[in-house]
């Protein structure tokens, strides 16, 4: 369900043990701004830090299920209004920890900026409703449901449906195709009088590049929709729309499961945790009532953040012809004119395969380090991501860094010098920092970490990640390999799910042409759209039509 109190793996850690941010480390010194951290520890990235063999759809993929698993809910003012923690607001409750900038801050003082705005998450009980300590709420359910498509609540679903046939709202891209409807109002920075888009979660218009990517999450819907009525004329709406949506939540579920997981966690982990799909069209036996598939606190407000790092400096858009342009995202954030460009859709997915994914480490984008959401025509006066990331995590009492190596059976440091999954640059920035060793924050021991063999996490986050998704496939009765009595698929049908891949979704519901057979891989031959698109078998859906 939606906002719901998100559990734990360890117990928080406030300063006060109640509630109050974790500001002060072992010797009850006060921790380094998370600002500071964010410059000496977290440098610029560069063309030698990107993933050679893995292009901004892995990066861009991560995004979208992080939005489709977690939302923190934000603390309002008393009259419902967004907290300006900076100026107006700076001595009300939850703005306690504005993120203060030095004066002489390398980038932010050239434009006279002392505070980044810094929202506590809104306080909530535990599961059991206790509200002796703190917690916080999912604003979003916390399955892999593709609720950033679908929303999470029954309002924003049916304000996204056109209840005939099982359909979702559409807008007419200029090329004829299906967009998401135009959205009235609110926060959109189109150049030409476009709007931003309405679907299941707001942060869909971040870019261009999530943007496309919930295009054809969109159309695959419709698609499978239209396919389902033709076999079975006299299903009425909700019955076609909650089959389509069922088929749509697979395919996704697959995709993460069988493509991108492995790439992040390494077959190692992924064995540990049981996370492969079954090899075999066999159903999955594992679900159980007694696991809690909540997300965790610690991998929505630090382990799953990792994928800040992937973030390149750019998105690319490619033509038909192979024209490439790079845009820099401080001049995309929040601008919808590319995806309403002629091929703008397959220009901005041919530019997710053309452009790398930078690596998971210590060095961050400028565009998310200095300029997140940043304005182009008020320059300077964007955010700071990667300290917000250290701030949330005190914000919502995530413990150290070294309790998490306890907690996951690692071994665990008393000194800065024995850390053994760190570089010695790395450990030496990280001593430089923090007073001890363990008051090194969650997010950042945990992205600076040495990867683990065939992966692109360390161990630790490996840990939390693998933790995580277990639960969300343990714990999820909709789990699509599920063998529950009235949700599963059949085998033929699960046979069909399974030939589900990006890329063949992409070519399905776009006029691309041409992509490579695997989209989170980077360089590999592209194919014709025509040889892989091999469409699902939809006669495995008929049923015989009711006698009167």
């Amino acid at each position: 369900m939606a906002e719901t109190p998100m559990a734990r793996f360890l117990k928080s850690d406030y300063d006060d043990g109640k509630g109050f941010p974790r500001l002060h480390g072992k010797y009850w010194n006060r921790l380094p701004s998370p600002r500071h951290i964010r410059l000496m520890v977290h440098t610029k990235s560069l063309p030698r830090h990107e993933l050679k063999g893995y292009s901004h759809f892995l990066m861009i993929w991560g995004q979208r299920i992080s939005h489709d698993m977690m939302e923190k809910v934000e603390s309002k003012s008393a009259s419902g209004d967004g907290l300006d923690c900076c100026e107006e607001n700076r001595n009300e409750e939850n703005c306690e920890i504005p993120i203060l900038l030095h004066p002489y801050d390398p980038f932010y003082s050239e434009f006279g900026r002392s505070c980044l705005n810094f929202v506590r998450s809104e306080g909530s009980p535990n599961l059991k409703c206790n509200y002796d300590i703190r917690q916080q709420l999912a604003a979003f359910t916390s399955f892999l449901d593709v609720s950033d498509v679908y929303g999470s609540s029954l309002e924003t679903s049916n304000n996204l449906r056109t209840k005939e046939d099982g359909l979702l709202r559409t807008q007419r891209h200029p090329d004829g195709r299906e967009l998401m409807p135009g959205r009235d109002g609110g926060f959109c920075r189109s150049t030409t009088n476009k709007q931003c888009f309405v679907t299941g979660d707001r942060r869909a218009n971040q870019q261009p590049g999530l943007m496309s990517v919930h295009v054809i999450l969109l159309r695959e819907h419709n698609r499978v929709a239209k396919e389902l009525k033709t076999i079975n004329p006299y299903w009425d709406d909700e019955k076609l729309f909650q089959e389509a949506r069922r088929i749509v939540i697979a395919q996704a579920q697959h995709i993460t499961y069988s493509s991108y997981l492995p790439r992040i966690l390494g077959p190692d982990i992924m064995n540990l945790f049981d996370l492969n799909p079954q090899t075999a069209v066999t159903y999955f036996s594992g679900y159980d009532t007694k696991v809690i598939p909540t997300i965790r606190n610690s991998f929505m407000a630090a382990a799953f953040r990792f994928g800040h790092s992937m973030i390149n400096d750019y998105l690319g858009f490619t033509s038909a012809s192979g024209d490439n342009e790079k845009v820099l995202f401080r001049n995309l954030w929040v601008n919808p004119d590319r995806v309403y460009d002629t091929d703008g859709v397959e220009k901005t997915l041919r530019g997710l395969q053309a452009v790398h994914s930078q690596r998971v480490d210590r060095f961050k984008t400028e565009e998310v380090s200095n300029r997140l959401l940043e304005n182009p025509q008020k320059p300077g006066f964007g955010s700071d991501l990667i300290a917000t990331n250290i701030n949330r995590g005190r914000d919502h009492g995530i413990a150290g860094y070294m309790a998490w190596r306890r907690m996951c059976n690692l071994p665990a440091s008393d000194s800065f010098y024995s850390l053994t999954d760190h570089c010695p640059k790395t450990i030496a920035l990280l001593q430089y920092t923090y007073r001890n060793v363990e008051d090194i924050d969650l997010f950042v021991g945990g992205v600076t970490e040495r990867h683990l063999p065939g992966a692109l996490v360390g161990p630790t986050f490996a840990c939390i990640l693998g933790l995580q998704f277990k639960a969300l496939k343990y714990g999820d009765r909709f789990y699509y390999e599920n063998d529950e009595d009235r949700v599963r698929f059949t085998t033929n049908q699960l046979s069909e799910i399974k030939k589900a891949t990006l890329a063949r979704i992409i070519c399905r519901n776009s006029n691309i042409g041409r992509i490579q057979e695997d989209v989170f891989a980077y360089g590999t031959p592209e194919v014709d759209c025509y040889n892989i698109q091999d469409d699902i078998n939809f006669s495995n859906w008929e049923e015989a039509a009711e006698e009167p």
